[in-house]
């Protein structure tokens, strides 16, 4: 796929195609010799269309070329299905691939738009396969045609003239901070290396071995885990304030049950927003100590996909509070195959007009950036705490209570070398009790 130069195209954007006049005649964009993606504006509809040439054409005709309405656009206001335009370009392709019109490697150039291009389809289809929804961008897709195919002359580059020494200068002027830096160096090295693997033909023997080095990014900033760590009063707090801004939002609990959700069970958002309904249940078990029957409110939190490659692993059993469980299992969907925690889908009828919609689960965190810098504000917190808070604080706060560090790793799906490096200062602290218990009179 070679996706055009974003920047040089009139369609790539539903702003870019609201400037544009209605009228009968598509407005073009090439993707490949022969092969071009339309969109046609009309009162009615905003379509998308292939164009491409007829291989049964006779020679000399006045018009080679088919043409063919395949999609609807992704405009704001036009309902139903739709295809934004790095997935119209990618069906075009197809399209004209059916049609026996050249699209292969020797066709269309190895670049790096086209290996970015594919990717960024790629992780589109796979978010929208797991959130069970096709209005979904994937946060590559964001990060990587803001930072990548936003940078022509980068994108026009063949793969195979790509070096280290370019990546590393294109890297050293991306305007980021260094864990921001690190998740677009990981997109980007992701979809090179896909590349690599699907074209190793067209490509040098160590050129992937030399992208991967030059797109691993070490985080060398001061750690600040520490600055996030919230005392159980401030933890309480968030939660009052959750609960607040959750009434007069009308966002009828679920605000709440999101917030509660991150707090007790210490997971990422992504994980919190895949736990199941089903993953949520009561638990009868003897305690070993004393012999008594004891209930436990068990969430089993979703592994994350960090670093899985592909590997699907079981939950991690995590027991909450009985007055927390209560509140999470509170909310109105009721169906046992859906997600625990939903909201309410806001529909947008225009620019100024939304209605609410149906109920789903909750999708990317940058849903709850507006409520969590209400929710900061108003309890008081540091204005940097971010949700990500409610994680570093249970960590510490189960190895303040003196749990091992390998299994508090395991309770947070992370490993013990992270809990080492992140979190070391705390796990001597919670060792203090113990080692000093262990002293003994040497001079006596």
């Amino acid at each position: 796929m070679d996706i055009r130069n974003p920047m040089a195209s009139k369609i790539d954007t539903p702003a870019k195609r609201n400037k544009l006049p209605v009228a009968k005649k598509p407005v073009w964009t090439k993707l490949g010799p022969k092969i071009h993606l339309g969109y046609r504006k009309s009162p009615e509809a905003r379509k998308w269309l292939v164009r491409y040439q007829d291989p049964d054409a006779p020679k000399g005709a006045s018009n080679p070329y088919k043409m063919q309405v395949f999609a609807n656009a992704d405009d704001v206001g036009f309902g139903g299905e739709a295809l934004d335009f790095t997935h119209a370009s990618v069906e075009a392709l197809k399209l004209a691939a059916t049609a026996s019109i050249p699209t292969t490697t020797d066709a269309l150039p190895l670049t790096m738009r086209r290996a970015v291009g594919a990717y960024i389809a790629f992780r589109d289809a796979r978010d929208r396969k797991v959130k069970g929804r096709d209005d979904i961008r994937s946060d590559a897709h964001t990060r990587l045609s803001r930072h990548v195919l936003s940078d022509k002359a980068l994108c026009d580059m063949k793969l195979r003239h790509i070096t280290r020494e370019r990546l590393l200068e294109w890297l050293d002027k991306v305007p980021l901070k260094a864990p921001t830096k690190k998740r677009l160096a990981g997109d980007l090295k992701a979809a090179l290396r896909s590349a690599a693997d699907t074209h190793a033909k067209s490509l040098p023997a160590t050129w992937k071995a030399e992208i991967s080095g030059a797109l691993t990014v070490q985080n060398d900033e001061p750690n600040s885990r520490d600055i996030q760590i919230l005392a159980d009063d401030q933890i309480k707090a968030a939660l009052r304030a959750a609960k607040e801004i959750d009434e007069e939002g009308r966002w009828d609990g679920d605000l709440t049950r999101l917030m509660v959700a991150l707090a007790a069970t210490g997971a990422r958002f992504s994980q919190v927003a895949r736990i199941e309904r089903k993953g949520a249940f009561k638990q009868r078990r003897a305690n070993r100590k004393t012999g008594v029957d004891t209930t436990d409110c068990v969430i089993m939190v979703p592994t994350s996909r960090k670093g899985k490659a592909g590997k699907v692993e079981r939950p991690t059993k995590r027991i909450v509070m009985a007055s927390d469980f209560d509140l999470l299992v509170s909310g109105p969907d009721t169906s046992s195959d859906g997600p625990l925690l939903q909201r309410w889908k806001n529909l947008e009828i225009s620019p100024t007009v939304w209605k609410r919609g149906e109920r789903a689960g909750w999708y990317h965190a940058s849903e709850i950036a507006r409520p969590w810098r209400q929710i900061v504000e108003r309890a008081g917190l540091p204005k940097h705490t971010v949700p990500y808070a409610f994680r570093h604080s249970s960590i510490v706060r189960q190895l303040q209570a003196g749990l091992p560090a390998t299994l508090v790793a395991a309770l947070h799906d992370t490993s013990p070398a992270m809990i080492q490096k992140h979190y070391a200062a705390f796990i001597v602290d919670a060792s203090d009790d113990l080692v000093a218990a262990a002293l003994v009179n040497v001079a006596a």
